[in-house]
């Protein structure tokens, strides 16, 4: 299948006009013409994941993370970027990226953590890139921290507020979303990715429990609805799981 095609379906799902302004979505690397017969998904690009394409003979990696993002002013051979751009060209591999798009369109990022959840009344009717919605039953906080280590197969979470208070509504973002606070407040709790010091003090004194469950945790569990838009394309998907983020926890 022409990666063109390939391209205008993934935007079908997750239109480039929902990104953010600062954001890169779209083909990174590669043409359009290209012929494309296997894929491979991933939060990002790194080393091993170049490695799993090119042993499996995929001609396409779809991210999560833009691949090329704040311009680049030079192809450096000694830089990781430079080696990587080499590398994919020289197997013929392009690259497509569905960041901030992903995260707020109908069945993405957030969506998909909703639906995890079980949360009710999160779809909204102009996309954006939060959800709030709400537990079928009210529930301790302690005990929605466990039902999010519980779907989201983490071992510990971050979080602030009374592990005894009630909890019923709730906001998510998947990824870094400490910096979106205030917007929840109106929520009892708010789970995301990853949140600076003063963005839980922010959350305790607006009175907000949160909930910080990993950026790649919170976001890769979404990868699965972009495979099964390219399975549905007739296309092949390696499942190769090598990157699990860049951080583990002891």
């Amino acid at each position: 299948m022409k990666l063109k095609l390939i391209m205008s379906k993934l935007e079908e799902f997750a239109p480039c006009s929902l990104k953010e302004e600062w954001d890169n979505v779209g083909l990174m690397l590669g043409h359009p013409d290209w012929d494309i017969k296997k894929c491979y998904v991933t939060l990002d690009i790194t080393d091993s994941v170049i490695d799993c394409a090119v042993q499996n003979g995929c001609n396409l990696i779809v991210t999560h993370h833009p691949f090329i993002i704040g311009g680049i002013k030079s192809i450096n051979l000694e830089e990781e970027k430079g080696r990587q751009i080499t590398r994919l060209l020289s197997h013929g591999i392009a690259v497509y990226s569905m960041h901030t798009n992903f995260d707020s369109c109908q069945g993405g990022v957030n969506d998909t953590l909703c639906e995890a959840l079980g949360l009710l009344d999160y779809h909204v009717d102009e996309p954006v890139i939060y959800r709030k919605g709400a537990l079928e039953e009210p529930m301790r906080l302690r005990d929605f921290i466990t039902l999010v280590k519980n779907v989201l197969r983490v071992s510990y979470v971050n979080y602030t507020g009374d592990p005894n208070h009630t909890v019923k509504t709730v906001a998510v973002v998947g990824g870094a979303g400490g910096s979106m606070v205030e917007m929840m407040k109106d929520c009892d709790v708010y789970l995301t990715g990853e949140a600076k010091y003063h963005e839980y003090q922010l959350a305790e004194s607006l009175g907000l429990c949160m909930v910080t469950a990993g950026h790649f945790e919170t976001e890769n569990p979404a990868l699965e609805k972009i495979r099964h838009l390219l399975e549905e394309m007739d296309l092949q998907v390696v499942i190769c799981e090598v990157h699990r983020g860049f951080y583990q926890t002891m």
